[in-house]
């Protein structure tokens, strides 16, 4: 729980430039931008929708954290609201929109039917009859702020010469690695095997033998393929294993026995490691040099918008 309540905290920070402090209440303003004023109440509104709704996709239990620790994301909330403000305002600016339909597919998939949602929804007690509109104002700005920073990658301009560094650099590390891709028909016996090895040395289909004889009945459907796989530590490997990647590309192999019985296999690819070369990973590699700078654009965006934060307003003593 320990390391969970790590990932949740961490999860919620981001930075924003802090304000003069001044003592207030619940309707005290806690953000100013521009001639934008955020009172105290509405960032706790929705600090409880935001918090919940990272703790569903972590599968972390808020009842079981700290409120100590739940207190230090409520401070650290403030902040990344506000940045989030200046994000949001920047995507507006450049007339970003985001179909309510995505809005809907990403509700979809948090909740299983609306039972769970009105669930969710009861826990955000300080939100009241408008947890729902606001749970889906979250997610709206979750997924605006997501097509904001794709804008703001494209801008971003990476040398040649750096995205060539790193391509030496890193290539070894991108390569595929070995893998083999295999059929097998299973039987429970070795003579049973050995049987099937006859009937397909005799011309038998492979594809047709397993769905009719294979034990497997998940791969059996298939006509026997497990799809590919790739090769394991040597300590690990299972005698399937070896004598998969020992194989010729269609020469039937086996019998080979396993826990699960007796297997006849053939392998049909057999795909050998391959780093990419520079024209195949240069988008990948551009993009990543462009996610490392892209928080120095985000915290530009935030030095120029003359945004202030009162944290003291904020805090609990301030109640």
């Amino acid at each position: 729980m320990i390391a969970r309540a790590t990932i949740l905290f961490a999860a919620l920070l981001l930075a924003a430039a802090p304000g003069t402090a001044l003592a207030g209440g619940a309707a005290a303003i806690v953000i100013e931008l521009g001639d934008t004023a955020i009172a105290r109440a509405a960032v706790d509104e929705r600090f409880q929708v935001a918090v919940r709704l990272l703790a569903r996709r972590q599968g972390v239990v808020l009842a079981d954290q700290d409120p100590a620790l739940l207190e230090q994301l409520r401070q650290q909330y403030l902040e990344k609201y506000a940045t989030e403000l200046i994000l949001l305002r920047e995507a507006g600016r450049r007339q970003i929109e985001l179909p309510s339909s995505v809005v809907d597919q990403e509700l979809s998939e948090l909740f299983a039917d609306d039972a769970e949602l009105e669930a969710f929804l009861a826990e955000v007690a300080s939100a009241g009859s408008a947890g729902h509109v606001l749970l889906r104002q979250v997610v709206r700005d979750e997924k605006l702020l997501e097509l904001l920073n794709e804008h703001l990658l494209q801008e971003i301009k990476i040398p040649p010469g750096d995205v060539i560094t790193l391509h030496h650099d890193v290539k070894d590390t991108l390569a595929t690695p070995e893998q083999v891709c295999v059929r097998h028909i299973q039987s429970d016996s070795i003579e049973a095997a050995q049987q099937l090895v006859v009937e397909l040395e005799q011309g038998a289909s492979f594809e047709e033998l397993a769905r009719l004889r294979s034990t497997d009945a998940a791969s059996a459907a298939t006509g026997g393929d497990l799809g590919c796989f790739e090769r394991s530590h040597a300590a690990s490997r299972t005698e399937f294993e070896k004598a998969a990647f020992a194989a010729a590309e269609g020469d039937l192999t086996g019998p080979v026995e396993s826990r699960l019985g007796y297997h006849i296999l053939v392998v049909y690819d057999h795909r050998m490691p391959r780093a990419p070369t520079l024209n195949e990973a240069y988008a990948q590699i551009e993009r990543e040099l462009a996610l490392e700078k892209l928080p120095q654009r985000i915290q530009t965006l935030v030095d120029n918008s003359g945004v202030v934060i009162y944290a003291d307003r904020f805090s609990a003593a301030a109640e």
